[in-house]
């Protein structure tokens, strides 16, 4: 079993570590077929990597987190965000998550891809996510599951009105998420994503990667994070909540 999960982690890595790729030659201006058939090298020095070197999340502690060649440091990003893909691949096989959430996760991944990088997201790309949410609560109407996220977001508008705090987008995609939760997981998906937002924002401002004036974060991350983490334990989560208030 743990050699079914080993495998199944891999998998999900190297998932992450084709759209990373992909995403970053569709960035770059590669023209077809370039963007899925050339190897993939050091954008610098041109150096040819080889399959240890590409090996998800090894790779990048194989390389020391910088090309051999010219030694240009690798974005962290791209290890952890194949290490928690490939988590995720193994919580949804263990927790059977339904195929409509596999599909949101891997959006939600491809959305953290850019919001990491330029702190937004195409409009494009916000409005395909939230027709998909929308198509998926229509498939299974709930109506209830529409008042928590509608009443968060407009909360979050009007704040914005007067100090811009979220973006419209992630307004947006918390929005999504919403409709195709129930009001639990939305709110257990919502307070761990702030949560989390909250203490990288504290660990780079500890590290003076980051001012306290300029402690901005991308939120979409974070808001998949907790959605993936909402799926099997927002019972379990709540019932701590309400026992940590007394409820």
């Amino acid at each position: 079993m743990i050699l079914l999960y080993i495998l199944i982690f891999f998998f999900g890595a190297a998932w992450a570590s084709f759209i990373n790729a992909t995403l970053y030659r569709i960035e770059n201006h590669f023209k077809y077929p370039d963007i899925f058939t050339k190897s993939s090298h050091c954008e610098k020095c041109g150096k040819s990597l080889n399959w240890k070197e590409l090996f998800p999340v090894f790779g990048y502690i194989f390389l020391g987190g910088k090309c051999p060649t010219c030694n240009t440091h690798i974005p962290i990003y791209y290890p952890i965000s194949e290490f928690l893909l490939g988590l995720t691949f193994v919580l949804a096989y263990i927790y059977s998550f339904p195929v409509q959430f596999v599909f949101l996760i891997i959006f939600l991944f491809v959305l953290s891809y850019f919001d990491n990088l330029y702190m937004a997201v195409s409009k494009k790309l916000v409005h395909i996510f939230l027709l998909s949410c929308i198509l998926i609560f229509f498939l299974d109407i709930n109506f209830t599951n529409i008042i928590a996220p509608l009443s968060i977001s407009i909360i979050f508008l009007l704040v914005n009105l007067f100090k811009k705090s979220f973006g419209f987008g992630d307004i947006l995609i918390l929005f999504g998420l919403g409709m195709v939760s129930s009001y639990k997981q939305f709110l257990i998906t919502f307070w761990i994503g702030i949560l989390l937002a909250l203490l990288y924002s504290l660990i780079m401002i500890v590290l003076k990667k980051k001012s306290i004036k300029n402690s901005k974060v991308p939120m979409i991350p974070f808001f998949a994070i907790a959605f993936v983490i909402s799926i099997p334990y927002t019972e379990a989560l709540w019932n701590m909540l309400l026992n940590f208030i007394g409820i």
